[in-house]
This record gives C-alpha cells, sequence and structure tokens, in this order.
C-alpha cells in the first residue's frame, strides 16, 4: 500500500514508515513517516467508481466485468483511495441509505435520457480535472 505523509507529502510504501515507541501507549510502537516522524497519512491505493443504468454509483479497485449481454458498469472517474468516495459524495445525489447516485440519471426515462444526463454530470464534474483541490481525481468525460 502506497501512503502519503499528512505533514510533509512524502509518498513511500507503507513498509517504508519507521516504527518507534508510542508516546501515548506504554509498550506499544506507532509508524511514523520516515522523514518527518508524523503519524498519519493519506492511503493513495489507486480506485475506480462507476455507475450502473440506474444511476448508482460504486467504488472499488476495478471495474467490474461486462454482462453476457453487454450491459455493465459504466467508469465515472478514478483516483487515491483517500480522495475518490468524499469527492464523489460531494457531487453526486444521495440516495436510501447512503448511497450515491448521478444526478438525473434515476428519473429519466429511456436510455438515450439517462445518457445525456450522465454525460452532462460527468462534463460538469470534469471541470476540475488537474486542480490541485481535485485531490488526484479525474472523471471520465470532459468533452464538449
Amino acid at each position: 500500500m502506497t501512503v502519503k505523509c499528512t505533514r510533509c507529502r512524502h509518498q513511500c510504501p507503507s513498509s517504508d514508515w519507521v516504527n518507534i515507541p508510542s508516546k501515548r501507549f506504554s509498550g506499544c510502537t506507532e509508524k511514523t513517516c520516515p522523514k518527518c516522524g508524523c503519524r498519519s497519512y493519506f492511503d493513495m491505493t489507486p480506485q475506480v467508481a462507476w455507475c450502473w443504468a440506474s444511476g448508482l454509483i460504486e467504488i472499488g479497485d476495478q471495474l467490474p466485468a461486462d454482462a453476457p449481454d453487454g450491459g455493465g458498469a459504466i467508469e465515472i472517474c478514478a483516483g487515491p483511495k483517500f480522495a475518490l468516495k468524499g469527492t464523489l459524495a460531494a457531487l453526486a445525489r444521495r440516495g436510501y441509505e447512503g448511497q450515491l447516485l448521478v444526478p438525473g440519471v434515476p428519473e429519466a426515462s429511456g436510455q438515450r435520457k439517462k445518457a445525456d444526463a450522465l454525460a452532462a454530470w460527468l462534463n460538469w464534474c470534469a471541470k476540475g480535472n488537474g486542480k490541485k483541490s481535485s485531490d488526484g481525481v479525474v472523471f471520465s468525460g470532459g468533452h464538449a
């Protein structure tokens, strides 16, 4: 697992972090950044987010395989694990039980209108691609 220090932004495998005696818990050790000694990090594991025809958004390590009939998930964005869910939660719509939905897709009637709603949302989200505030999350789309 690749991690990035929250203080100095040093990025390395988590196995490179140094074990030091804990100041808070007697007899225990804590992993710290090899450069600055910080104890907190960002999980930089790459993940991908996809949506289904219903508009439901899911996140995982890889895109699920397509069904034999040709149906399947559509990749909407990719990025580091620490930032992906938070970015999607800010841009997507909330559904039942904390589910994330692509705005406009569940209400659309017909596949063409669903695809148009998804494309419009992806183009809007992709405007943030490459900006420092995106934390490495890159949305598909951005085409006129």
